[in-house]
C-alpha cells in the first residue's frame, strides 16, 4: 500500500526562501529552475522529519549563470542543485559536483534501476556518477484520434504505430492529408518534429579532442526537412508559438512528437478542451526529450544528507510511485514504472495506459554520447535550421558552410574542416 504525500503547507519542516542562513548539521539547501522538486521535498520531510529543507527555485533565465557562479566561487553554493539536460555536459565532469560512484554513496549499485538513457547522462567522460535523474523523458507520438479517424481509417495506437514505423510513411501520410483536407492539416508541427527524434540516433558527440564532428544523424536531418517540405508535411509553427499551441486545439496537425512530459505540460496545458481525443503512438525511431537531474556539490558540509535527498528522488520505489499515480509522472526507474503501469491511464488519451506505451519505448531508446559543447552547439544548429526550413539557404552546403562558420566563431578553440 503506497502511503500518499500531503501538500507542502502540510509539512512544517519545510522550510523555503526566506529561511534563515544559520548552518545547521540537520539541515541541506537545494535549488532548482523548475518547483516540481517542491513533491519530493514534501515527501522527503515526511520521510526525515529532522532534516530541514530549504528548497529555491530560481527561474531558469537566471539559473545556469547563478549556479555556476555559486559552484565557482563556493559561495552560498547550495548542498543539491539541479541541472537541466541541456547543459548537464556543461557541469558533469567540474570537481564542484561530488561522484557518486564509490562509497559511502555506492550509486553503481542503484543506477542499473534506470534506463540506458538516462544512466548515459548520469555518467561523466570517466564513467563515475554525478548527477542523478528521476524523470523518464521518453518520447513518442502523440496524434488527434478524431483526424486519425478521418484520414487513416483508425484511431487504434498500435494501428497507427504500424502506419508510422519510417519517416517515408509519415511524409506519405503527410502529403495525403493536405491535400484531401485542402490544405487545413499538416502532418508535423514544424522541423523540430524531425529534429528531437534524429537526435536519438546521433552515435558522436558534436566535439571530439577538440575537432568538430558533423553525426550522420544531424545531416540527414536536412534531407528529411526537405522530404517534408516537398510532401507538404510541416505547418511551420514555432515551439511555444501561440499558432502552435493553438493548432493543438484547433486540429489542425496530425502528429505532435514529444517526451513523457508533453501530454501533462504542453497537450493538457494548452488544449485541456481536447481530453480524449488524443492517442500516444510509436514512430519512425524511439527517442527522449530533456529531463532534469540532481547532483550533490562536492564542497558541502552535509553530504551524507545531501545524498539521501537525490539517493530518495532518484531511487525511492514507493515515493517514485506515488509521484507516478498522484502526479502522472513517468520516472526514470524502471522498477517503479513498471510496478503502477497496469493501474495509470490517462482519460486525456481516451483511456490508453500510456506508462505501458513508455515502458515498452524506453527499452528501445539509445544512450547518446554528448560533449560540453553540444548544448550551445546544439542551439547554433537550431537556429539555422529554423531558418533552412524557411527557405533561407539556397542549399545544403551554404548550410553547413554557415554552420561551421558560426561554431567556429563560437568556439575558436575548436578545429573544423
Amino acid at each position: 500500500m503506497r502511503k500518499k504525500v500531503g501538500t507542502l503547507a502540510a509539512v512544517l519542516s519545510i522550510c523555503l526562501i526566506g529561511c534563515s542562513p544559520e548552518e545547521d548539521d540537520n539541515e541541506i539547501t537545494i535549488w532548482s529552475f523548475t518547483d516540481e522538486g517542491e513533491y519530493a521535498v514534501a515527501a522527503f520531510s515526511e520521510k526525515y522529519p529532522d532534516v530541514k529543507v530549504n528548497f529555491q527555485f530560481i527561474p531558469s533565465s537566471q539559473y545556469e549563470t547563478k549556479l555556476r557562479s555559486a559552484l565557482s566561487t563556493g559561495i552560498r553554493a547550495p548542498d543539491v542543485f539541479a541541472l537541466e539536460a541541456q547543459y548537464v555536459r556543461k557541469f558533469i565532469d567540474h570537481p564542484s559536483l561530488e561522484s557518486l560512484s564509490e562509497a559511502p554513496y555506492d550509486a553503481e549499485a542503484l543506477i542499473d534501476s534506470h534506463y540506458e538513457y538516462i544512466q548515459g547522462m548520469e555518467r561523466d567522460s570517466n564513467g563515475d556518477v554525478r548527477t542523478v535523474g528521476y524523470q523518464g523523458t521518453t518520447g513518442g507520438f502523440y496524434f488527434r484520434r478524431d483526424l486519425a479517424e478521418e484520414y487513416l481509417g483508425t484511431d487504434d495506437p498500435k494501428e497507427v504505430s504500424e502506419m508510422i514505423e519510417t519517416w517515408d510513411d509519415v511524409f506519405s501520410i503527410s502529403k495525403r492529408v493536405y491535400e484531401e483536407s485542402g490544405g487545413t492539416v499538416h502532418g508535423l508541427p514544424n522541423w523540430n518534429s524531425i529534429g528531437q527524434v534524429q537526435d536519438a540516433l546521433v552515435n558522436q558527440a558534436w566535439v571530439v579532442d577538440d575537432k568538430l564532428i558533423i553525426d550522420q544523424a544531424k545531416r540527414d536531418v536536412l534531407d528529411l526537412v526537405d522530404q517534408a517540405i516537398e510532401a507538404d508535411a510541416l505547418a511551420m509553427l514555432d515551439d511555444w508559438s501561440p499558432g502552435w499551441t493553438a493548432s493543438m486545439q484547433q486540429g489542425s496537425v496530425l502528429f505532435y512528437p514529444g517526451p513523457s512530459w508533453y501530454l501533462q505540460y504542453v497537450l493538457q496545458a494548452n488544449a485541456p478542451d481536447t481530453s480524449g481525443l488524443w492517442g500516444l503512438a510509436s514512430g519512425p525511431a524511439a527517442f527522449s526529450g530533456g529531463g532534469t537531474f540532481y547532483s550533490v556539490y562536492s564542497g558541502s558540509d552535509n553530504k551524507d544528507l545531501a545524498w539521501e535527498f537525490v539517493k530518495f528522488y532518484g531511487f525511492d520505489v514507493d515515493f517514485l510511485q506515488n509521484l507516478a499515480v498522484d502526479e502522472q509522472y513517468y520516472t526514470s526507474h524502471r522498477g517503479a514504472n513498471e510496478g503502477v503501469a497496469d493501474e495509470i491511464t490517462s482519460d486525456f488519451l481516451a483511456g490508453q495506459n500510456y506508462f505501458e506505451f513508455f515502458n515498452e519505448e524506453s527499452e528501445n531508446v539509445q544512450a547518446v554520447v554528448r560533449s560540453s559543447f553540444d548544448g550551445d552547439i546544439n542551439d547554433i544548429f537550431n537556429e539555422l535550421m529554423d531558418s533552412y526550413a524557411r527557405g533561407n539557404f539556397h542549399s545544403q552546403e551554404e548550410f553547413w558552410q554557415r554552420f561551421k562558420r558560426d561554431v567556429q566563431t563560437y568556439f575558436p578553440e575548436l578545429t573544423i574542416e
